[in-house]
């Protein structure tokens, strides 16, 4: 709470710098702060006030997250519907003649006693099986210890450059989805991961409607709880400042000033299309205090978005081919890629799905629209659990778990990736990339099935009533 709050000390040279600058910004002015772009204010090299953000990420509980026990029982009837999908997208792109590599076959010889391929087969589908299963359990650790300060980073240079990296990710990756399917495709979620995951701040915001961003530095808010310089106990509060909010769910435990700190969905404009939070402070009397901003997803901006069209948007047709099993290439590129995107993708995916997905209708739009719920996660899912399932009932490799056999044949993707990786790994190879690049998709689209799915419906059937605050 006391690092996301707002500094208290006025600097009395700063009031008419300020006043220009905003007078200069809202002449100029013509979507939210942050809406196109991600924008600087302050001086160069300044810390952000990304601690509320991270807290966000980490904590906010808009509805009551589904017990273990209900999400292992979810597990097997979401794999069954997945599989069952993905037989009919692949025979139906199959029927009609879809163009790409559905699979060649290749015969190849055991560098390995049988006895000893069988045993290492066996080890590489339940070490990376548990690696997948380890990263997607772990997930909290990983947001709190490595993504919150890898996508949403306490200075602006470094959010820049974790965009630029993200969109030359996205854009790049798109171009090999007809080529190498897992590891494109990995490559557009580890951005669409970020896009969610990843949220805007801001040192200070041009007024009021934008303090999820930063507090105030407008002239009209000075003295109110959210504006850079603090709250002015002289001038008392005045209600046609005050900021509405809907209270969201979250255990953060008592602020500063002995009250409860709670989360708050802000949005000014009805209009906006933003899912803006703050960290507030509420006090014994009821008074609601402003304790810092907890920013908004980058996929409100317009810069994400246009990346999402350039990369998904245009090349949407060959991702939902290779999403039937079509265009793999099993070696080396698709099992580092895969290992390096499995932590990303499971926790952004399982932090939006269960968590901040369902904080505001603007995240479930993003849901509903952006990720085409439910049919993208079907095929997605149904590609990964389908192709270890494939794998494990011996239809890519018929001779998995064959100790006798002298040969085996593989018929997964593109005849030449197959020779080029066994060349490096042999048949040891060719099972751990299939492994883990079926792992892929599994679990994060879990999270967004069935992570969604519950929340609407608590949220349909719960008759728990909006709490509304006015932050002064």
């Amino acid at each position: 709470a006391t690092e996301a709050s707002t500094s208290t000390d006025i600097d009395p040279t700063s009031s008419s710098e300020a006043s220009e600058m905003e007078a200069k910004s809202a002449a100029k002015r013509w979507v939210p702060d942050s809406g196109f772009y991600l924008e600087r204010f302050g001086k160069a090299g300044e810390e952000l006030p990304v601690s509320g953000a991270w807290l966000y990420n980490s904590a906010v509980r808009p509805v009551p997250l589904p017990s273990v026990c209900l999400k292992l029982l979810i597990l097997p009837v979401f794999w069954f519907l997945s599989v069952l999908f993905h037989r009919q997208q692949r025979n139906l792109m199959m029927d009609w003649k879809v163009p790409g590599e559905p699979g060649q076959e290749v015969t190849l010889a055991r560098t390995l006693p049988g006895g000893w391929q069988v045993a290492i087969n066996a080890a590489c589908v339940v070490v990376l099986s548990g690696y997948a299963m380890s990263a997607y359990i772990f997930h909290q650790k990983i947001l709190d210890n490595v993504l919150n300060p890898l996508f949403t980073p306490r200075t602006h240079t470094r959010h820049v450059a974790i965009s630029v990296l993200m969109f030359a990710i996205s854009i790049g990756s798109s171009f090999f989805l007809t080529e190498n399917w897992v590891p494109a495709a990995a490559g557009l979620f580890m951005f669409f991961g970020y896009a969610i995951c990843g949220r805007t701040i801001q040192s200070s915001s041009s007024g009021r409607g934008q303090i999820g961003l930063g507090p105030s530095r407008s002239q009209d808010d000075v003295g109110m709880s959210f504006h850079t310089h603090g709250p002015c106990p002289e001038s008392g509060v005045q209600q046609g400042k005050c900021v509405k909010a809907t209270l969201l769910g979250g255990e953060l435990g008592v602020g500063q000033a002995g009250g409860e700190l709670r989360f708050a969905s802000v949005q000014l404009d009805p209009f906006a299309v933003a899912d803006d939070a703050v960290l507030v402070e509420i006090s014994p009397s009821g008074a609601c205090t402003y304790r810092g901003p907890c920013g908004r997803a980058n996929i409100f901006r317009l810069d994400c978005l246009l990346v999402l069209l350039l990369s998904f948007g245009l090349h949407l047709p060959q991702f939902i081919i290779g999403g039937g099993g079509f265009n793999q290439c099993a070696g080396v590129v698709e099992l580092v890629v895969s290992l390096i995107y499995i932590p990303v993708g499971y926790t952004c995916f399982a932090v939006f799905g269960f968590r901040v997905g369902l904080t505001c209708r603007w995240s479930m739009m993003v849901v509903l629209v952006l990720c085409l719920w439910p049919v993208i996660n079907l095929v997605l899912g149904g590609k990964g659990c389908a192709t270890l399932t494939d794998l494990v009932s011996q239809a890519f490799l018929p001779q998995i778990w064959d100790p006798h056999a002298t040969t085996f044949q593989f018929n997964r993707g593109f005849a030449a990736c197959t020779e080029s990786a066994y060349a490096v790994g042999g048949e040891t190879l060719l099972v751990a990339s299939t492994t883990i690049a079926a792992w892929v998709h599994i679990m994060s689209n879990f999270s967004f099935l069935f992570g969604f799915l519950s929340g609407m419906s608590q949220m349909a059937f719960s008759k728990a009533e909006v709490q509304k605050v006015s932050i002064a």
